[in-house]
């Protein structure tokens, strides 16, 4: 072909960018009559072509000859060279006479002629795609040329695969010119080529595989794209079909080879990483394995280390198996399994039994069903369902096959793979006949759902497949009504939570073993305290946490956690959840894992452990997108909304919280949407917006499920009776500091006590309030676990002293809340510390403008306050005076400052 380029098409390359700019040095030196040559060598579907084409079509102002080997006319002298000059036809002699005899007779005369066609004034590039499978005479009389171009306009390039020799001889294909190979590109590479030819945006999770599986090589991956029945995200699908003419030009080199050798690499293929041993066990040849590969060796196809076949091309091994016969795979994998040990290797040996088999057996489906516990425990859940899901295959009756799907199912879901054990299940539900099978075919789609789906909802399909389950299987049952329970929490649903209790706890026996009797004291702890019965819950809830130090199953730790949470013990909530997270990686337990770091980050933040409390919520969000759990990401997501209220981040809180709201009323989400609430109230009380804070929180009193939780709003009471007595609505303080307190008075704990304590400094007289702040400070020191609220009561206390005349006790108690503060990194609440210390006369003035400096410390407060935003009427929540005189204060701060306006105020203090 012969062409010339003046409008280069926009092409991509990814990944080549060095080899892109050697390129275009060749074309450089060209145009400076430097002359230039090069060839590129690397495996199949690297990229050489494309590299060449993309050189062609920016070539510019050069003229392009281009031409490519062709292995049927390898045998035909000169036809490459024929092809590559038929544009420039007709030739001088002697080269016009030896392309049309196709004959030669004098090697140098031809050689010579030809450099002279290929050497003229105007910039000439000559391509030659595939080089190692022109014809002798044609690569021979252009590597003659390509090494004498010094001083012409001309730029020759060649491409060739890797490791291939000129034929018939032992030297380079095309000696005595540079090398450029090809390597295979970096993963950042194949994903950009995902991002830019995939027809549709691929899950993370997908994209990985078809990455991990492409091995480096561009052709293959966009195979893949290519074939859309093959699902990337399930591990016992085939590998996608390499393209037809790539698995032919990776096996090209393998043809020749004996046939014994073909056979032991079929099997080295199959084997993935199957000892030498094992291999010549496999093949029947006993020690002469080594022999027979040594040819393959010799060509530089297989390497042997550490008694292990390797191809140097990773993806021939896949070639292989997809070009061998359907009956020599077969056979190929049925020797496999003979020399597998099943209790070391599980996995493999179940693969290669079903691999091998001709059609459905019930023997063999039982022997793989036998190494799915060893498979569960070597190699973890992922590893047991694909033994269940094999031995599926196998298995010719159509209930027990859904049994072993349904189990496979099962084991994906708590793998974290929710999305493709939705799939195996939806092949076990039409093969279910039993009751019993149908059963826990519901139980396995509920629990699936449990994650992902509308909270009440969940909660209902739980309870009737738990009622099911009871004639079948008691334990079962109650683990299943215990998940409903669960379901009817996460909604803040106390009568459903009550309905499930009632049903599960007569199924209890007294000699149940300890995980058991730790469920139903969870259970029946968490039911009495919905209704409010503190004292009568609390035993059972101490029970939980006891029992737990003798069970290891995440779920079991998960929920004594949450009896912890219920007894306001934060270090036993986090070595609970801790372990249970520990144990679930260990385990392979994924499903459970944002579970557990969501009860966890609880006892983080309001113990000041904001970079724990921030990594492990970001950790759980991510592991619940991947494992594609929406109900503990929004959770999560929640957990981060009140992070971030405590630190002050007003902006990220709003959205978070906002993105909370909209996630947790499609799925009936009540405890997150409480927690996103109480996040807001916190910012809007730490910013002194007494008022908003008071009507967000009384919004909770009397939200129902899906909008609100009863357990939160115990919790909130501590900043709900604050947000109260600020704006004046005493009676309503009262009434949520008593059933606060009669929680805290019940399960005992000094830091529940304290909060309890601090409500009623703020309620009480003046001459009383002190002794019950300093009883809450010394109730903060005993638990020595609460730091964020133990600086608020400081806080609190100090602006009650400073309120009091008493400068000095107030100044101490305000510099310990500044100082937790800034450690926290809670702006908004330094702020406000800062400003009381202002108040005080003694507080860090930053630089002010010359005119501010004219106002009392209490006129510096207000007008920061009204420069942010502030009514009258929260300034004076705020600063526990009235608005008149917040407006009397006012009017004496336009004057001092020459303003006339709240917008003037805020324009001077921002």
């Amino acid at each position: 072909m012969i062409g010339r380029n003046t409008d280069p098409r926009a092409t991509r390359l990814r990944g080549r960018d060095r080899e892109l700019r050697v390129l275009a040095e060749v074309l450089d030196d060209a145009r400076a009559r430097r002359g230039a040559s090069l060839i590129l060598t690397g495996g199949p579907g690297r990229g050489k072509s494309a590299l060449l084409a993309h050189l062609r079509e920016n070539a510019g102002d050069f003229t392009v000859l281009h031409c490519g080997g062709v292995p049927d006319e390898a045998d035909l002298p000169l036809a490459g060279l024929e092809r590559l000059l038929r544009p420039l036809a007709p030739h001088p002699a002697p080269l016009g006479e030896a392309l049309t005899r196709g004959r030669v007779d004098d090697r140098m005369s031809l050689s010579l002629s030809l450099l002279d066609r290929l050497t003229t004034d105007e910039p000439l590039l000559v391509c030659v795609d595939d080089a190692d499978r022109l014809d002798g005479p044609s690569l021979d009389a252009l590597a003659f040329a390509a090494r004498r171009l010094a001083g012409t306009a001309t730029a020759i390039v060649f491409s060739a695969r890797d490791g291939r020799i000129k034929p018939g001889a032992a030297d380079a294909l095309v000696p005595g010119i540079p090398e450029r190979h090809l390597h295979p590109l970096e993963e950042r590479a194949l994903h950009d080529i995902l991002t830019d030819r995939a027809p549709v945006t691929l899950p993370a999770s997908a994209r990985a595989v078809l990455v991990r599986s492409a091995h480096g090589n561009p052709a293959v991956l966009l195979g893949h794209l290519e074939s859309p029945s093959v699902d990337p995200e399930d591990p016992t699908s085939e590998a996608p079909r390499l393209p037809d003419r790539l698995r032919a030009d990776l096996l090209s080199p393998y043809r020749d080879l004996p046939e014994r050798t073909r056979s032991l690499l079929l099997l080295a293929a199959l084997g993935e990483g199957i000892p030498l041993h094992l291999l010549s066990r496999a093949a029947g040849t006993e020690g002469s394995a080594v022999a027979d590969l040594e040819s393959a060796e010799d060509l530089g196809l297989v390497r042997v280390e550490d008694d292990i076949v390797v191809f140097t091309d990773p993806l021939v091994g896949r070639a292989f198996t997809q070009g061998a016969p359907a009956a020599a795979v077969r056979a190929a994998h049925r020797a496999l399994a003979g020399v597998t040990d099943p209790d070391s290797d599980p996995t493999t040996f179940a693969r290669h039994t079903a691999a091998g088999a001709d059609a459905p057996d019930a023997d063999l489906a039982d022997s793989v069903v036998a190494v799915a516990r060893r498979a569960k425990r070597v190699e973890g859940r992922t590893a047991a369902a694909l033994v269940y899901e094999r031995a599926a295959a196998l298995t010719p009756d159509p209930d027990i096959r859904a049994c072993r799907l349904t189990s496979a199912s099962y084991e994906t879901y708590m793998a974290g793979r929710s999305e493709q054990a939705g799939r195996i299940l939806s092949r076990a539900r039409p093969l279910a006949v039993t009751d019993r099978r149908r059963a826990l075919v519901d139980l396995v789609d509920a629990q699936i759902a449990m994650r992902g789906s509308n909270a009440v909802d969940v909660a209902e399909r739980l309870y009737t497949v738990g009622r099911d389950l009871i004639p079948h299987d008691r334990e079962l049952a109650l683990r299943t009504l215990v998940r409903s329970a669960d379901s009817a929490s996460l909604a803040g649903d106390p009568a459903r939570h009550a309905r499930a209790a009632r049903l599960a706890l007569p199924l209890v026996r007294p000699d149940d073993p300890e995980p058991v009797r730790l469920v139903a004291a969870f259970l029946e702890g968490c039911s009495i305290s919905f209704r409010g019965d503190y004292p009568g819950s609390t035993p059972l809830l101490r029970e939980a946490t006891r029992l737990a130090e003798l069970v290891d199953k995440p779920s079991e730790l998960i929920w004594s956690g949450i009896a912890g949470l219920r007894l306001s013990d934060d270090p036993f909530v986090r070595r609970s959840t801790t372990r249970a997270v520990e144990v679930a990686r260990l385990t392979g337990e994924r499903a459970t894992i944002p579970a557990a770091l969501g009860f966890l980050v609880f006892s983080e933040f309001w113990s000041g452990r904001f970079p724990s409390a921030a990594g492990t919520a970001l950790n759980g969000l991510r592991v619940s997108r991947e494992s594609g759990q929406t109900i503990w990401a929004t959770q999560h997501l929640a957990s981060l909304a009140m992070i971030a209220a405590i630190q002050g981040d007003i902006d990220t809180c709003r959205i978070r919280a906002r993105a909370v709201a909209t996630q947790a009323g499609e799925n009936s989400l009540g405890l997150a949407a409480a927690l996103a609430s109480w996040a807001l109230a916190v910012l809007e009380l730490s910013r002194g917006n007494a008022a908003e804070a008071f009507f967000r929180l009384r919004s909770l009193v009397h939200a129902g499920p899906g909008h609100g939780h009863p357990t939160m709003r115990l919790l909130t009471a501590p900043h709900f009776v604050e947000a109260a007595t600020r704006i004046g609505e005493i009676e309503w303080a009262r009434t949520s500091l008593a059933g606060y307190r009669r929680w805290a008075d019940a399960i005992g704990s000094p830091s529940a006590m304290a909060l309890a304590e601090r409500g009623a400094g703020l309620l009480a007289p003046p001459d009383e309030a002190a002794d019950h702040f300093e009883s809450a400070l010394a109730l903060h020191r005993a638990c020595g676990d609460d730091d964020v609220e133990h600086a608020r009561t400081q806080l609190l206390f100090g602006a009650f002293l400073r309120r009091a005349r008493l400068p000095g006790r107030a100044r101490e108690h305000l510099h310990n809340a500044q100082e937790s503060f800034e450690r926290f990194g809670a702006r908004l609440w330094v702020r406000q510390t800062r400003a009381e210390l202002r108040a005080l006369g003694t507080g860090e003035r930053g630089p002010e403008s010359p005119s501010t400096g004219e106002l009392t410390a209490q006129q510096q407060q207000i007008a920061r306050l009204v420069a942010e935003g502030a009514t009258n009427r929260e300034v004076a929540a705020h600063m526990f005076i009235s608005p008149r005189t917040v407006e009397h204060h006012l009017r004496g701060i336009f004057r001092k400052l020459g303003i006339r306006s709240r917008v003037d105020l805020a324009r001077l203090f921002n």
